[in-house]
């Protein structure tokens, strides 16, 4: 088989997976939606029963006669989506020629007290009317809803198997027919993946609309046979369990979404009595489903990407698929790190920043901008961009100092090398340890710094300064210590940038009769131009993401003097417990960084070379 052949074939059977795992991921979803939608109607059977049948005269369980009764009713009831059996301990009640329940069953739901799958059908508990003892079962079978497939679906798959054989013949040819053709495969192959996720979103609407509707009508009927439930509703929650049950009005027959106090809710209304009316609010189904739109994507998308590596493979020498294939397998650890662990957290973020997430709070709303313009109209959230941006100052500093260091100990003698290494050490040690021991230097009554430093205080009218209580020094403190532990950092890096300086700029200079300060200024400051980039550039990047400082020396203090903007994301997600809000910020400063950054490469970035 020749080399085109085999990249056909290839294309070929990515185009077919293509195709099946997203037909096979939205029977699976639909059977799961089924599944709960047997495993709901189950339970609400058993809660109508528990309501309607009366009770033995002697001995526990159910009246048997009047349960055979209200069980073969069930069953009749027109308007349920599921099939049921009911089970008065093992014995079948509604099928009497049906197998028995097996005695493991029922002990294990007597065990467990939970719905559980029997491989053919939802098996409930069936509860005394004090719900303490298993009395029998109620087995709900799920009904299939068939090949997961709608009109617009199907349209879709033709479209996407037509665009991907375009793509597989027009393989290995060059330049724009081949870029076109595979530019409609893709195209096609994201269509086709909306379209499973609108099937799958539609599965788990109708699941809801479904046992919202089940629900009403056994409630229902439930108070049609017991109209004394009319007078308390509430005891009519063992039918809807997992829904609200409150006062409404009509709504009309079907199923409606409403925004209930910010969150979407499938909301069905359930007539009791002439003018008597309660609702049923859910969460719906297909609000879960976000997740499925990148999976479908994803397993769509290998079409085209199958085609795309069998089309490179064709138009590339074995050579370059050789080192190609080598230099990406060298990088695979990293991609996938920097994915895990970058790419995912980002998304999360984003996903977390146009929603209304709390781990103590079950609903979790879509609310788009909302957020961020909440955001952008607090003035704490200006408040601590602008102290961050006031901390950041401290960069121009410390590379001043570091710059000035680095020419003082440029040297190769033993000592320059050993205060280089006694200034790195900072840099290198942990940053809760600096912030400790700098906590116990500025104490007020026995800090170091005041002892150093008090006559120069007193004499200025100052007295012993609370530097780290002082609401106008706190955040000057916090500076300080920042450019004590930057210092032996960015020297060490301008001490590296001033070795790569050919030798003889400097001592052309010094010949043409250059002194010391002009062979700085004209020679040595130009050539350090991608070191002192380097510097300012990560410099600035740590300084608006400081945290463990603040957190140790100040926590945010005094009075909020010190409460940068990480310090303020770190408090809005794990003390207020707002994980949309701080995904907000969070995704605000980068963009701030992300802008500072540029602005800083396009005025101070220029390529310098070495001849």
């Amino acid at each position: 088989m020749t080399l085109r052949a085999r990249a056909r074939w290839a294309a070929l059977v990515a185009l077919a997976a293509a195709v099946l795992l997203p037909l096979a991921a939205a029977r699976w979803a639909r059977a799961r939606w089924e599944r709960g939608l047997a495993a709901r109607d189950a339970a609400a059977a058993a809660g109508y029963l528990a309501i309607v049948t009366p009770m033995a005269r002697s001995g526990g369980g159910y009246d048997l006669p009047q349960l055979l009764i209200r069980a073969r009713a069930l069953a009749g009831l027109p308007g349920l989506a599921a099939a049921f059996e009911i089970y008065d301990r093992t014995a079948p009640l509604v099928h009497a020629t049906a197998s028995p329940l097996p005695p493991a069953a029922l002990e294990r739901l007597r065990r467990e007290v939970a719905v559980r799958w029997t491989g053919e059908a939802m098996l409930a508990p069936l509860l005394d009317r004090d719900g303490w003892a298993v009395v029998g079962a109620v087995a709900a079978q799920p009904q299939g809803g068939g090949w997961p497939m709608s009109p617009w679906s199907f349209a879709a798959l033709l479209l996407f198997v037509v665009a991907g054989v375009q793509a597989v013949r027009a393989m290995g040819g060059t330049g724009e027919p081949w870029r076109q053709a595979l530019g409609r495969y893709g195209a096609a192959a994201g269509l086709f993946g909306v379209a499973m996720f609108a099937d799958v979103r539609l599965a788990g609407r109708e699941a809801t609309d479904h046992w919202l509707s089940d629900a009403r009508l056994l409630m229902q009927e439930a108070v049609a046979r017991v109209p004394e439930t009319r007078a308390a509703p509430t005891g009519l929650g063992a039918i809807a369990r997992g829904a609200e049950v409150v006062p409404g009005d009509s709504l009309g027959s079907g199923v409606v979404r409403r925004d209930v106090a910010g969150v979407v809710r499938a909301v069905v209304a359930v007539r009791l009595a002439p003018g008597r009316w309660v609702e049923l609010r859910a969460r719906p189904l297909e609000a879960g489903t976000a997740p499925w739109l990148a999976v479908l994507l994803g397993v769509a998308g290998l079409g085209p990407l199958g085609a795309l590596l069998a089309g490179w493979s064709l138009a590339t020498s074995p050579r370059q698929r050789d080192e190609t294939l080598a230099a990406w397998g060298f990088l695979a650890p990293s991609a996938l790190h920097l994915l895990a662990f970058t790419v995912a957290p980002l998304l999360f973020a984003l996903y977390l920043s146009v929603h209304r997430f709390s781990p103590v709070e079950p609903a979790r709303p879509l609310i788009g901008l909302a957020g961020l313009a909440r955001a952008l109209g607090s003035p704490l959230v200006w408040a601590a961009l602008g102290r961050t941006l006031l901390y950041a100052g401290y960069v121009p500093v410390s590379m001043g100092l570091a710059l000035a260091f680095a020419l003082l100990l440029r040297g190769g003698s033993r000592g320059a090398r050993l205060v280089r290494a006694l200034f790195l050490l900072p840099a290198v040690s942990s940053v809760v340890a600096v912030a400790l021991v700098w906590r116990w230097m500025y104490q007020p009554d026995v800090g170091i710094i005041n002892h150093l430093f008090g006559q120069l205080l007193t004499r200025a009218g100052l007295g012993r300064v609370d530097w780290l209580g002082d609401p106008g020094v706190a955040l000057i403190a916090v500076m300080i210590v920042s450019i004590w532990t930057q210092l032996g950092y960015q020297m060490a890096v301008f001490h590296a940038g001033l070795e790569s300086i050919p030798r003889a700029y400097v001592d052309a200079a010094r010949v043409d009769g250059a002194n010391a300060w002009q062979r700085f200024r004209r020679v040595t400051l130009p050539l350090l131009r991608p070191v002192i980039l380097f510097v300012l550039v990560t410099g600035m990047l740590g300084a608006c993401q400081v945290f463990a400082l603040v957190a140790v020396l100040t926590g945010g203090g005094p009075v909020g003097t010190t409460d940068v903007i990480v310090y303020r994301i770190y408090r809005t997600a794990w003390e207020q417990l707002q994980f949309g809000d701080a995904s907000v910020l969070s995704l605000l400063l980068f963009v701030l960084l992300l802008a500072a950054t540029r602005t800083q490469l396009r005025l101070l970035d220029r390529r310098v070379e070495y001849a």
